[in-house]
């Protein structure tokens, strides 16, 4: 069986990555366009550790270097637990894959175990991009002895175990509770968008503390964040104690966890997954159809239908494009309950939600435009929009309107919640508003002109398309470095006039979505 794990988990992760096609094609565009994509995968790499290793010095500098592993391994967590509950569904209980591989000599077991597999390993090289660099600034700063360094690289292997079995469990709930209901995909995106405003909130509450706390001595906030994490995450602190003092006990407790609840998991999903895979993919047919009047639309109506329908079908579709708008929200309640000090207490910068709050409005839920992957989702269906007499203009339009649309409730929810939380002066107000309009507006387009220029239309997972595409990335970046720039330049230079900073960026903005919408003309 080893051997059929282990081929089914290489084309997994072949088919995930690309990596076939990248080995056999020819064309000399795909292969430069992989070559970007491993530099924009770079650059990312190089962001997330220098972040980590300046936050584990800032931590070693204030004497509280021995929370650094637990910190880290909390964070692992986090991120590990948030990734695969977003693609539990699509890729462990995929039944057309499932359909295809169980063809094979293969078992049920071994089906199971490569595709848990194919998402362990991307998971656990996220995870050791986090704790690496962590480590590193530790070891130089304290120079810890041997076993640092092997509970350390242990953690790395197993950290993920542990919260994507939970995630798992998560996603399987979450799917098999909506499959029940007749709008199923509907009802996924509820729940998990529920879910994941519940962990926003309850990460928010968590570093709430009062400040009489903050202000203590070091020993007192020490206690403080051991006690959060302690009550947050107990595995992490495990992770710490092996490491820092050379617990042995933990680390095997650790270990010992982590491995069985993935094995206990394991046994009972070998049993029912077939039955679940079925249940998920169930489709209930009803008999009460009725022959109505025909009606004639718009064109742009008919498309931006189209495009709504396309958009609200795909689960993890919805649910990774709608986190900043949902993200927006939660900002503008926290802004309405809270100051501006504890929310950039839990953000990490201080100062910025003050002086940059149109510009986080506006970035916020542009991170992931849903027309950053609208038409690479169109798929092997492409050439039916080639066919159809519309232009390329209609296309577009159609395609940023959605975008708009699906931003629109959320966008006049925040800023109503912002401008009766600060009641600013009508200038202020005009920014609030005007800022993140522009932002919603050029995000949208500048994700559908990076799609069409790096295209992803052979993929077997929507999973692929959503969160590991050159567009899907290209668009984060470039949203942030318009919204890195002006408020870093708000930040540093002393004395500049914020209005000054948010007129021209939104005459960028504006003269950005204008030039690219200068080649709408024609097919």
């Amino acid at each position: 069986m080893m051997r059929q794990i282990r081929l089914l988990t290489k084309i997994s992760l072949y088919g995930m990555f690309g990596l076939n096609e990248l080995r056999f094609t020819k064309d000399t565009r795909k292969r430069v366009k992989a070559g970007f994509m491993a530099v924009l995968w770079l650059l990312l790499i190089v962001m997330l550790a220098g972040y980590v290793g300046l936050m584990s010095f800032g931590l070693v500098s204030m004497g509280m270097g021995q929370f650094v592993p637990a910190i880290l391994g909390m964070a692992v967590s986090l991120l590990v637990f948030f990734f695969t509950v977003f693609k539990a569904g699509p890729v462990l209980f995929d039944r057309k894959v499932y359909e295809k591989q169980i063809a094979m000599p293969v078992t049920v077991r071994a089906v199971i175990v490569s595709r848990f597999l194919s998402m362990y390993i991307t998971d656990m090289l996220l995870g050791l991009l986090v704790l690496l660099p962590g480590m590193v600034v530790y070891g130089v700063m304290v120079r810890p002895g041997l076993f640092f360094w092997g509970a350390g690289l242990a953690a790395g292997i197993f950290l993920p175990l542990l919260p994507m079995t939970a995630a798992s469990v998560v996603g399987a709930l979450i799917a098999g509770i909506a499959s029940r209901w007749r709008h199923k995909n509907l009802a996924a995106i509820l729940l998990t968008l529920a879910f994941i405003c519940f962990i926003m909130v309850g990460s928010m509450g968590m570093g709430g503390m009062d400040e009489s706390q903050l202000n203590a001595v070091a020993e007192q906030v020490s206690a403080v964040l051991e006690a959060q994490i302690r009550n947050v995450y107990p595995p992490a602190v495990w992770v710490a104690d092996a490491m820092v003092f050379g617990d042995i006990g933990k680390l095997v407790l650790f270990l010992g966890v982590s491995l069985g609840s993935f094995l206990l998991f394991l046994e009972i999903l070998q049993h029912f997954y077939v039955n679940i895979c079925t249940l998920l993919s169930a489709r209930e047919a009803r008999g009460n159809y009725r022959m109505k009047a025909l009606q004639a639309k718009s064109l742009l109506g008919t498309m931006v239908e189209r495009e709504l329908r396309h958009y609200f079908s795909s689960t993890v579709y919805v649910v990774n494009t709608l986190a900043g708008e949902v993200l927006m929200v939660l900002m503008a309640v926290a802004i309405l309950v809270l100051d501006f000090q504890t929310i950039e207490q839990n953000i990490g910068i201080p100062g910025v939600v003050g002086k940059a709050l149109p510009i986080l409005l506006g970035c916020i839920p542009m991170m992931m435009p849903m027309t950053a992957c609208s038409i690479s989702l169109e798929g092997k269906q492409w050439w039916m929009m080639q066919t159809l007499p519309v232009t390329r203009r209609d296309m577009v339009r159609s395609k940023v309107a959605v975008n708009v649309l699906v931003a629109l409730p959320f966008y006049l929810v925040s800023e109503v919640l912002v401008l009766i939380a600060l009641r600013p002066g009508w200038a202020d107000a005009v920014c609030l508003l005007a800022v993140p309009a522009v932002y919603i507006v050029f995000g949208a387009r500048l994700g559908l002109a990076v799609n069409e220029l790096l295209p992803l239309m052979e993929w077997e997972s929507e999973v692929r398309v959503v969160k590991q595409s050159a567009s899907s990335m290209v668009s984060m970046l470039a949203i942030m470095v318009t919204a890195v720039v002006p408020i870093m330049i708000l930040m540093t230079v002393p004395g500049i006039s914020s209005y000054l900073v948010y007129g021209v960026l939104t005459a960028v903005l504006v003269l950005g979505t204008w030039g690219m919408n200068l080649g709408n003309k024609g097919r």
